[in-house]
């Protein structure tokens, strides 16, 4: 009887694999990597050879000239063609089928999960942005560029943090540094209790999926201000500024993942990982105070906010109650009232 049961078990093994999922779990991933890039390179194809790179719109009598209309669609593609199921297929190789936020979120979404699904869906055809230009009363619509021609033209010389001749990947690098640097203090500012209710709803998240990544108060301003903007500023650009952000989107499609890993030397000095973005979203800040704000993690320990390891067993979450679910105007809502009810030293809504 337990040789059969032992058997029995030893089978279990050998169709799970040795890490606890399906014999051929792999080979399926690859096979679909396989069909994911054959279709990006077939839509390409298609754009490219029958779409014109120029078009003339005419609306109401008016005409306007599209330049560029390749990269155009590119550019906009890149988000769900490429970094997305980039990051899903990353994350599903390391944890497997089971345990992958594309599996969560396709079969059995919790009402959190709607409510990422819900925003990374409306933030497509920047309902989100519009959404934000009319919450913040049109600040966010602020021009870094326009700043930096003034300032220069009173400073008397471009300003210039890195000479345009240097090479395009150091000046991303160098660039990247700026903006996790005023990231940080940013992220600080947002868990200050002005701008806490703004940003509450981010944390609000009861469980991590990739796309918890895109999850953020349309009327969240601060990142605008403190952390585009001083790129733009000291001279970044326009397609730097391009490339920095999507290595910004890309880490946090992966720290907002379900990849049970601190990366290493990264994760501790150089690239935050997805173990420290979860102690960072920690339910119990009475446990460990809030720290890990930057996603250089240099910036937290040059500043005294490393708080050490952890791993995706800590529960995340806030103390304050949300709806969550498909229909986010509520949640918003109030989170925006809270807000300037913050400034107004007010009692928050309930």
């Amino acid at each position: 009887m337990q040789t059969a049961a032992a058997a029995l078990v030893q089978r279990q093994r050998q169709a799970l694999g040795r890490e606890g999922r399906p014999a051929g779990e792999r080979a399926v991933l690859v096979a679909a990597l396989a069909a994911w890039l054959a279709l990006l390179a077939a839509a390409w194809w298609s754009v490219a050879h029958l779409v014109p790179d120029q078009l003339r719109l005419s609306l109401l009598g008016h005409a306007k000239d599209v330049a560029g209309v390749h990269g155009k669609i590119a550019d906009y593609g890149l988000l769900m063609g490429a970094l997305l199921p980039a990051a899903l297929w990353i994350e599903c190789w390391v944890v497997g089928w089971r345990k992958s936020s594309a599996r969560r979120l396709l079969v059995n979404p919790t009402a959190s999960n709607r409510t990422d699904i819900a925003y990374f869906l409306l933030g497509q055809p920047h309902l989100t942005d519009l959404a934000g230009r009319v919450l913040t009363l049109g600040a966010s619509m602020l021009s870094g560029a326009w700043l930096h021609d003034r300032l220069s033209a009173l400073a008397g010389v471009p300003l210039r943090l890195v000479p345009p001749s240097a090479p395009f990947a150091l000046q991303v690098v160098v660039f990247f540094a700026v903006y996790s640097f005023f990231d940080y203090w940013t992220h600080r500012l947002d868990h200050s209790r002005w701008f806490w209710p703004l940003h509450r709803y981010h944390h609000a998240a009861e469980e991590f999926s990739v796309v918890n990544a895109t999850r953020a108060h349309p009327a969240a301003f601060t990142g605008v201000f403190l952390v585009n903007m001083p790129m733009a500023i000291l001279g970044a650009p326009a397609e730097v500024m391009v490339y920095v952000n999507l290595v910004v989107l890309s880490l946090g499609f992966l720290i907002h993942s379900r990849i049970d890993s601190d990366w290493g030397w990264i994760g501790r000095w150089v690239l935050q990982s997805p173990n420290h973005h979860r102690l960072h979203h920690i339910l119990d800040i009475s446990l460990v105070p809030a720290g890990h704000f930057s996603m250089a993690p240099l910036w937290d320990r040059l500043f005294g906010t490393w708080r050490g390891d952890a791993d995706q067993s800590l529960a995340i979450g806030v103390e304050t109650a949300y709806r969550h679910g498909f229909w986010i105007v509520p949640d918003i809502a109030r989170d925006y009232l809270d807000f300037w009810r913050g400034l107004l030293r007010r009692p928050a809504l309930d």
